[in-house]
């Protein structure tokens, strides 16, 4: 759920007695209440190609959390948020990020001062982050457990649309116990991230940052080794009438182990949206080119990190991780009816590198995939719907299809199949 709540809402919305509750006299002193029940339900047939186990699962997922927004006076607000994710159907052994029986899932006090053409904020504690299009950091919402940080985030914050961001944290490592959650000593990471409008320009916004990891014992094709990574990258992002776009760019350099790392990405979506026409069809294009390592034992590695990234990325089936990966997935959405939205989208895989490994959705080589004499890993057909009658209410369901390329094959993969459906109550 959104870090922040607010007041706003229809006059006979039934949860608006949970907003703005008064703690004092004054009215200075308030809290706002609020959470979310999510139920989910998966089954899904040779997912990774077949290259992961169980080779078959049928799941059922539930999460619900409950969140409180204490605002002391003008400038100090704590917010507490507590959770559950439970999978009561699952085959094989539950990974943590589905089954946490009761935790902190966010916890911080947060200081927020005028300052010089805007407002300064101070925040420290457990925390969710995301960034521009969430392609590098993400709360990754799928899974019953979104992604959450400990440590320290500041910001100088302009507007809406201008602010600057940095940030010294750890990630959450999750445990299946109840108030088990701790940060992983294993990783550290800390960067800065600014957004604004281009002057001149007013359809047109960018985004520049600088991110640092810390992570030891990290997994490559090349081998194991603890990874320092730099990151350094831009985005130029903007809708004008019919049209959208949103492009980004990053290069990696560091170390790993003794090798030294030499990485990077282009993405790219663009769209045009046909508002006169029935169902007001967008046609989109995505794209990624996103660096493998071209020798497995020239002393640098070249494959990129993703680092935090949003999980499902492609597709629901999260059949494929953001590295060493070449991809299109043109696309088309329909508003069917108000509030009803279908996207159906095709998406053919590549490794960018033939030497690299074909990485899974945790961003980890599957075992058997580096090396060979070609690229192209298989193809995605995925459809998806949903509904939102109103808005504390959302129904979606997805089918996807995948088929391995000829690679693949010779690695044991294997055709495939991805079915969810979910409902989510939130307040």
């Amino acid at each position: 759920m959104a870090q922040e709540t607010n007041s706003t809402g229809t006059e006979n919305d039934p949860f608006d007695a949970l907003k703005n509750i008064p703690l004092s006299s004054d009215g200075s002193v308030y809290v706002h209440i609020g959470g979310q029940t999510r139920i989910r339900s998966e089954s899904s047939n040779h997912l990774v190609f077949g290259l992961a186990q169980p080779p078959h699962n049928d799941a059922l997922l539930i999460r619900s959390f409950i969140l409180a927004d204490f605002h002391l006076g003008p400038y100090l607000r704590t917010f507490v948020q507590l959770g559950t994710g439970q999978a009561p159907i699952w085959n094989g052994t539950l990974p943590a990020t589905q089954l946490d029986r009761f935790d902190l899932l966010q916890g911080y006090g947060e200081l927020m001062l005028p300052s010089a053409g805007g407002s300064f904020m101070l925040r420290a504690g457990r925390q969710e982050m995301s960034f521009g299009s969430s392609r590098l950091v993400s709360v990754r919402e799928s899974p019953n457990i979104r992604r959450a940080f400990d440590g320290a985030r500041t910001a100088w914050i302009v507007s809406p649309d201008t602010r600057i961001d940095a940030f010294v944290v750890r990630p959450v490592l999750n445990q299946t116990g109840v108030f088990d959650d701790r940060s992983d000593t294993n990783q550290a990471f800390w960067g800065v991230y600014a957004t604004s409008p281009v002057p001149g320009i007013s359809e047109l916004k960018a985004d520049l940052y600088y991110f640092g990891l810390d992570r030891g014992a990290a997994r490559f094709a090349q081998g194991v080794a603890d990874e320092h990574r730099h990151t350094v990258g831009a985005r130029l992002f903007g809708k004008a009438n019919e049209f959208d776009w949103d492009f980004e760019g990053a290069y990696q350099f560091g170390s790993f182990g003794a090798a030294s790392i030499s990485a990077w990405t282009v993405s790219g979506s663009v769209g045009y949206t046909l508002q006169d026409v029935p169902f007001s069809p967008r046609i989109g294009l995505n794209a990624d080119v996103i660096s493998g390592d071209h020798n497995l034992h020239d002393g640098t590695l070249g494959t990129f990190n993703p680092l935090f990234p949003k999980l499902p990325y492609f597709s629901e089936a999260n059949l494929v991780g953001p590295a060493n990966l070449i991809d299109i997935q043109p696309n088309l959405t329909l508003t069917l009816v108000k509030n009803v939205t279908l996207n159906v989208g095709w998406n053919p895989l590549w490794k960018e590198s033939t030497a690299d490994a074909y990485y899974g959705p945790a961003v980890t080589p599957v075992a058997g995939t580096a090396g060979g004499s070609g690229r192209y890993m298989g193809q995605q057909i995925s459809t998806t719907l949903t509904w939102t009658p109103t808005k504390h209410l959302t129904l979606g369901g997805t089918y996807v299809n995948y088929t391995p390329g000829e690679r693949i094959r010779e690695a044991g993969g294997k055709p495939g199949s991805f079915v969810a459906a979910w409902a989510t109550i939130s307040f």
